[in-house]
């Protein structure tokens, strides 16, 4: 077979019925807000995304040595780069170590500890990614968000947008073709397996 994805039903007409590995888009990131780490075990090399600097364990940033700038630092809190997630996924168990363990102010309602003030129920602009897309994980309980760099657990971390909306709602620059952000992404690993190295 070719470069095939998504199983996506026939006869819906915003989306191409085969779509093909260029026609696959990631939005609200870039390379820039990426770095990488050599996670052990069966993690091996992985994509860090953005978090709060607190809960940052280190990553090789994808900007190290000036690649952008002499003047750009590394984004954690730019909302054209958060790369917003399609929503997640736990089990029970994990919940509830969200909610007695790892997220300052719980988890579960109600949400009216000090923890849980500015978050998208109490904002005038609130957004729904807060809570479908997983910002109160990375954004308040300080989980790091990491893209495996092995492509066949890679291709198991990705959503196909099958409404493709966002394609014709966004504005085009807003967009980075996935198999050139994967591109980049191991040219930071090279660039990261060469600082280990000294």
């Amino acid at each position: 077979r070719s470069n095939r994805c998504c199983g996506v039903p026939p006869g819906r007409s915003r989306t191409p019925p085969d779509p093909n590995k260029d026609d696959l888009l990631l939005w609200e990131t870039d390379i820039s807000a990426m770095g990488v780490r050599l996670y052990p075990g069966e993690i091996g090399w992985a994509a860090a995304m953005t978090v709060e600097d607190r809960a940052d364990v280190g990553s090789y940033w994808s900007g190290e040595g000036g690649v952008f700038g002499p003047d750009m630092k590394r984004p954690r809190r730019v909302d054209a780069l958060l790369g917003q997630q399609a929503g997640w996924m736990a089990s029970r168990s994990q919940i509830l170590y969200f909610h007695e363990h790892a997220c300052p102010g719980g988890f579960l309602p109600p949400f009216d500890g000090s923890e849980w003030f500015h978050d998208s129920l109490h904002t005038r602009n609130g957004a729904v990614e807060f809570w479908s897309g997983g910002y109160q994980l990375f954004g308040r309980c300080y989980f790091n968000r990491i893209l495996s760099m092995d492509p066949k657990r890679l291709s198991k971390q990705l959503l196909y947008h099958a409404s493709n909306n966002k394609q014709r709602t966004a504005k085009s620059d807003k967009f980075v073709r996935f198999s050139h952000f994967l591109g980049q992404l191991y040219t930071v690993k090279e660039r990261a397996l060469k600082s280990l190295q000294g």
